[in-house]
């Protein structure tokens, strides 16, 4: 619970490893969160919410250690949301592209370096006491020893002069070496410039501000252009298109051809179709009742007493028609064709003469004729 406090705490400081570790963990879920409820739009702008108040207080957080102004707390935190509701709101190819704003954001905020020395705990400073994730060191078992005898104030154990070989320039000697290498580390520390920190000095100085500016504008519209280009490579079907697809790999079943030349047989998804031969050259989709658009003489199967049955898509392939019919409508069209004497579809007429004796010959048809 008060590390998850922490997530939120306000007045707090997060060092650089603890910022971008949560900046790259919000981008990461919320892709995989948006992939997975791709149909739950709601839920995931929920989640896209609970991201993006995430990534600002820890925007917020990182300000503070590196006492920068505040001027830069919505630059990530808003970058996401913006992205986030174009990538849920939208389903063009570049919208994920678009999440390298937020992140060039956080890494140009990284590279400003902690101001003061602070005690961290999994990388947060702050009024939430994390004190649990801190890993305790135990006490010095050696610190009750045994105190040794002694005798006219001097030590039995202790070795003498002589024995230690004790020289007076030894100490000497210690002391400057140690002062020599922490003058030599601190020295090191000091001169050392970090490569990041160094090349956003270099790049964002008065000098070549505007030209790193305009470079950076540059990659991300060239990466939008180029992610366009991709996508409409590879353009996404419309509902004709995708219908008349799945028609062509489709394989019947229970084929039967009637007197007046015409096929009732069995699609995969269990739809009846009625073929013809016709002269036709291309193929192409006549009438779909998703779109309502096409042949809207092929709208309807007519019988000869006026009843009409909806098809719901009409196309042209191998020289032939082809029109399929609602599943729900299989035992009401077989009826119709083994009892009415004729029908009318896309503009063509078929008698129905001897369709009841060549239905009833059929043990998959006949099952489907209610007397």
């Amino acid at each position: 619970m008060q590390l998850i406090k922490s997530l939120y705490c306000w007045h707090g400081f997060d060092n650089r490893q603890r910022f971008i570790f949560i900046m790259l963990s919000c981008l990461i879920a919320f892709i995989i969160l948006n992939l997975s409820l791709s149909d739950y739009k709601l839920s995931v702008s929920v989640i896209l919410l609970v991201c993006s108040l995430t990534c600002l207080t820890t925007t917020r957080r990182r300000l503070n250690d590196a006492q920068l102004n505040s001027k830069w707390i919505l630059a990530p935190a808003g970058s996401l949301l913006m992205t986030g509701l174009i990538i849920i709101f939208t389903s063009y190819g570049i919208s994920y592209w678009l999440l390298l704003m937020p992140l060039f954001l956080s890494l140009l905020l990284l590279t400003y370096p902690s101001k003061r020395q602070k005690r961290y705990i999994l990388g947060y400073n702050g009024p939430v006491n994390l004190s649990d994730f801190q890993p305790v060191n135990k006490a010095n078992v050696h610190n009750n020893q045994r105190v040794e005898p002694t005798m006219n104030s001097i030590n039995v154990n202790q070795p003498s002069v002589s024995q230690s070989h004790y020289s007076p320039f030894t100490d000497s000697i210690e002391n400057s070496s140690s002062t020599s290498q922490m003058n030599h580390s601190s020295a090191n520390i000091q001169d050392k410039i970090e490569l990041a920190e160094s090349i956003r000095l270099a790049l964002f100085s008065k000098k070549n501000a505007r030209i790193t500016i305009a470079v950076i504008i540059s990659l991300f519209m060239l990466v939008l252009v180029i992610s366009l280009i991709f996508s409409r490579s590879s353009p996404t079907l419309s509902p004709i298109e995708q219908t008349s697809q799945v028609q062509e790999t489709t394989s019947y079943q229970h084929k039967l051809t009637l007197p007046d030349n015409f096929s009732v047989m069995i699609a995969a998804d269990e739809a009846i179709v009625i073929h013809w031969q016709a002269d036709v050259k291309n193929n192409r989709e006549v009438w779909a009742l998703g779109t309502a658009k096409g042949d809207k003489s092929c709208e309807t199967i007519k019988f000869n007493d006026e009843e009409a049955i909806r098809t719901y898509s009409v196309s042209t392939a191998d020289s032939g028609y082809y029109a399929y019919f609602s599943p729900l409508d299989t035992k009401r069209l077989i009826k119709n064709i083994a009892f009415k004497n004729s029908f009318a579809l896309c503009g063509y007429n078929f008698s129905l003469k001897g369709s009841q004796a060549t239905l009833g010959k059929s043990p998959f048809y006949a099952n489907l004729i209610e007397y």
